[in-house]
């Protein structure tokens, strides 16, 4: 009967019922697997040192080669992005492949496994790779030197960015929606134009461990081209070669202290786009995921490289990193951006006073100072859709995202100021915000009056106006759940 209850109360919050946000995802594809140190390891480490301070100069020596290189051959060069290079200038982009291979093997990768035959690009101009490690594009720029997509602001990162230039990388801005229909409009000519290599793409996200693969975005696959589906493993590993729970420093000094790594690269069968494919670029990214999974023999995920840096800010804020709220489901329920959901994340960790990633109703009342009553506790059921009178940041960032981007809000935000404004002079005095909390909830003490008046008061004059009202509730959308609660006629009622 109690979760009947409850059940109820959720439906019937003012907005409606928040969309299911589905199970949550069995597998953490970024928990790396690493051994620790133990007193054999140490041993072998120190055993090793020598061999490690050779594999650093030689590591050195290459990326000193490698860009003399590339400086070389970018000589003259206006728009290295948008134009093919000729025939001789990729010809001098060789050394970049010839020391990208001294790296791998400075790396510990003497032999790399090669299993089935890269297709030429002119029958599947289009390559996709399962990114597992920080160590697949050092693979990527010996093999094939191809053309991949990467963050617009990574061209500009000293040395890397050079690096990324002699690639002809796609760039992509990732807080510009016209940016990625771009891409993959430069996707379509450059697989299309034979004047360029091979077009290269990772998922949008990093497996550590071969544990999970992560999504694709369709704008590869939108092209209607065949595409060849390329699985990097690392079997017999030490240590995870990826950087998402280690500095970068610590996995290369493990690497580099093995007396051998082992690298297996297998090129599957060249998939063809069916009709429905066509149709359905989402139906050819599925397809060809599932294809990579099953050679990989791993699950799939929805994750994406954004919810691991929730993971490592997670981490920062003492917060489990394994809850992890997909935050490409996320996007597509309520087309948040990262930085809404890194600010849903220090807000919940603010909450989170044990930082054991639940969230209680008691916490949660506290954080809001504010009584338990039906109106907080139906917000609260809200976010807890699985009735397990707990929400984790998946949950509390769904409850957050349902009210702050539902086609109310802004009203709802507008209605609410007027309804207190009793004078109607376009600002809330200190009278009036205590009227209309002693209204909503009778056993609100003085202290908490002040505390909520002073949150709202941002900048501190005695009064507050409508920018600053609509300010707060736009930052924290949990209160104005808790105004809807109380009043849910504010949906209709007419604004000036």
């Amino acid at each position: 009967m109690a979760q009947d209850r409850q059940r109820d109360a959720a439906d019937a919050f003012p907005l409606g019922k928040r969309p299911p946000i589905g199970p949550e995802a069995v597998v953490n594809p970024f928990q790396g697997e690493s051994l620790g140190f133990s007193p054999s390891e140490i041993f072998k480490t120190i055993l090793m040192l020598p061999i490690f301070l050779l594999r650093l100069a030689i590591l050195a020596a290459a990326l000193i080669l490698a860009y003399c290189s590339v400086r070389c051959a970018l000589i003259g060069v206006e728009d290295p992005l948008y134009k093919p290079f000729s025939r001789w200038r990729r010809i001098l982009l060789w050394p970049l492949r010839i020391c990208a291979r001294i790296a791998m093997f400075a790396f510990g990768y003497v032999w790399i496994s090669i299993k089935g035959t890269p297709a030429p690009r002119d029958v599947a101009p289009i390559v996709v790779s399962n990114h597992v490690s920080f160590l697949d594009p050092v693979y990527i720029f010996f093999s094939h030197m191809p053309v991949i997509l990467s963050a617009k602001e990574n061209a500009k990162l000293p040395i890397v960015g050079l690096f990324l230039t002699a690639l002809q990388i796609i760039p992509v801005d990732r807080a510009i929606r016209r940016s990625r229909r771009d891409a993959a409009a430069q996707i379509r000519r450059r697989a299309i134009d034979n004047k360029w290599p091979h077009v290269l793409i990772f998922p949008e996200g990093t497996t550590t461990n071969g544990k999970a693969l992560i999504s694709f975005k369709t704008g590869a696959f939108a092209q209607g081209l065949p595409i060849q589906p390329m699985c990097i493993r690392y079997p017999h590993k030490c240590i995870s070669p990826a950087w998402v729970n280690r500095s970068m420093p610590y996995v290369m000094f493990r690497l580099m202290t093995q007396l051998v790594n082992f690298m297996e690269v297998q090129y599957l069968p060249v998939v063809e786009p069916g009709l429905r494919d066509l149709k359905d670029p989402r139906h050819f990214t599925e397809t060809v995921r599932h294809m990579m999974a099953a050679s990989l023999g791993v699950p799939c995920t929805e994750h994406t490289f954004l919810d691991m840096k929730l993971a490592v800010m997670a981490k920062k804020l003492h917060l489990p990193p394994e809850q992890l709220p997909e935050l490409s489901r996320m996007e597509k329920l309520f087309h948040i951006d990262y930085e809404t959901a890194e600010a849903y994340l220090k807000k919940f960790s603010a909450m989170d006073t044990t930082h054991s990633g639940l969230l209680h109703i008691v916490d949660f009342l506290k954080a809001l100072d504010l009584p338990l009553t039906p109106y907080t506790m139906q917000v609260f059921q809200m976010f807890d859709t699985s009735e397990k009178n707990y929400v984790n940041f998946r949950e509390f960032m769904a409850g957050l995202a349902f009210v702050s981007t539902h086609t109310a809000f802004s009203s709802t935000i507008e209605a609410a100021f007027y309804a207190c404004d009793q004078d109607k002079d376009g600002f809330l005095s200190r009278k009036e915000v205590e009227q209309a909390l002693v209204q909503t909830f009778p056993s609100l003490g003085a202290i908490q009056i002040e505390h909520l008046f002073n949150s709202l008061d941002m900048d501190h004059d005695g009064v507050i106006s409508w920018a600053e009202f609509k300010k707060f509730l736009q930052m924290n959308p949990e209160y104005l759940a808790v105004i809807l609660a109380a009043y849910p006629n504010l949906l209709k009622a007419p604004v000036n």
